[in-house]
């Protein structure tokens, strides 16, 4: 199935009968799905602890008091019930809901009943739900239990454990602050920046695992990890990268081993961006950057932009990591990060040299606006910007 949207093409990931996946943290994840049953199996792999299967009830999932009648939706609930006599932990109903949303990544809401005689805990899970937004229950809802789960809610990190969170380096971490990192004003003068910024919280040390997500499609963990330039293989690895013929094309920083070390120490000075290495399966594939963009050079050039406002850059390395799959995946799941580290963050912008092949490509991969072109001094650039609700709206992320 495919969903066309200004040149945009989302490809659904068919997930098979009898799948597996791993968390971040490592714990392994199966579902099966046969006869329109699913069950889920958390750890112990040949034991479910759960199951999801089609229920009686059938409940709008058109916006409520916003749709026409004659154009109303509904759709059959799922019966989420326990196979366990001991309390289902909310951690692992996290977990559950995981699998569904891979199971029916094209649905923006699904309909779901908690078996409320089967969970020992139910309250405290009906609780957590739509205390984090992950479900909310719906005017059409004959009982409490009744809900309608959020897509975008989930992937946004609604409700998500510490230990198993995309993100793996929070700032602030949540168990000391409960809040976002503050708002404090800053400023930022340079060559090309004159301007007033939120305070920009500290970035991890070199060798953090940053963002960690398994990819559905080509079946492999992919991980972004803090630069580290005195780590021998972050450094060989990232000066090789820069100094090939195709790399250079786009990013133009081919040189001496002085000059890299220097722009990765330039970069770990610099508290508006960060830089990475981008791993699949554990293994080096290329570099990539987050940055805060109000006071970086192309909020100068570009103006307009929000105070959390993030950019990104990207460069595949290894010749075997490239193709449209990995290619996406990756793009998708630095957009993914930036949005998860600050809530506040409400678009993500890019700026490819305007010439490179690419262009295309990022348009059909992305579900992100070609703004404009646009000059700065080194060239002249595409202005790119994905916006929050349209990404968690439509991003591939299964």
């Amino acid at each position: 199935m495919t969903t066309r949207t200004s040149g945009y093409v989302r490809e659904e990931f068919v997930t098979p009968p009898d799948h597996t996946f791993t968390l971040p943290d490592g714990m392994h994840v199966r579902s099966t799905d046969m006869e329109g049953i699913i069950q889920i199996y958390l750890r112990d792999l040949s034991t479910p602890v759960a199951s999801l299967e089609r229920h009686s009830r059938s409940l709008q999932t058109s916006p409520h008091k916003i749709v026409n009648a004659d154009r109303v939706e509904h759709s059959p609930a799922f019966l989420l019930k326990a196979v366990t006599t001991s309390p289902v932990s909310l951690s692992d109903v996290w977990a559950i809901l995981y699998t569904l949303w891979i199971r029916r990544s094209d649905k923006e809401v699904v309909p779901l009943v908690l078996a409320s005689d089967n969970f020992t805990n139910v309250d405290e899970i009906l609780a957590y739900l739509t205390s984090t937004g992950l479900a909310f229950c719906p005017p059409d809802a004959e009982t409490r239990y009744e809900l309608l789960l959020i897509r975008a809610s989930f992937w946004q990190g609604a409700g998500a454990p510490i230990d198993k969170h995309w993100l793996r380096t929070m700032v602030p971490r949540p168990s000391v602050s409960a809040t976002p990192f503050p708002f404090v004003q800053s400023f930022t003068r340079g060559e090309h920046v004159l301007t007033t910024h939120p305070l920009r919280p500290p970035k991890p040390i070199p060798g953090s695992i940053i963002y960690s997500r398994f990819i559905f499609t080509v079946n492999e963990h992919l991980k972004f990890t803090h630069i580290d330039a005195n780590n021998p293989k972050h450094f060989e690895a990232y000066s090789r990268w820069q100094n090939s013929d195709r790399v250079n094309i786009g990013w133009r920083e081919r040189g001496s081993d002085e000059k890299h070390r220097k722009y990765l120490n330039d970069r770990l000075a610099d508290p508006h961006i960060m830089g990475f290495v981008v791993e699949w399966n554990g293994e080096l594939a290329g570099y990539g950057e987050m940055s805060w963009v109000k006071e970086d050079p192309m909020g100068t050039y570009v103006g307009g932009l929000g105070d959390y406002d993030q950019g990104t850059h990207l460069l595949i390395g290894e010749e075997k990591f490239r193709g449209r799959q990995r290619f996406t995946a990756v793009m998708t799941s630095m957009k993914h990060a930036c949005f998860l580290r600050d809530p506040r963050t409400e678009v993500v912008v890019g700026e490819p040299r305007a010439d490179l092949p690419i262009v295309p490509r990022l348009i059909a991969y992305l579900p992100q606006e070609f703004n404009r072109e646009f000059e700065l001094p080194h060239k002249r650039a595409v202005y790119f910007v994905l916006r929050r609700e349209r990404f968690f709206q439509v991003a591939m992320l299964d």
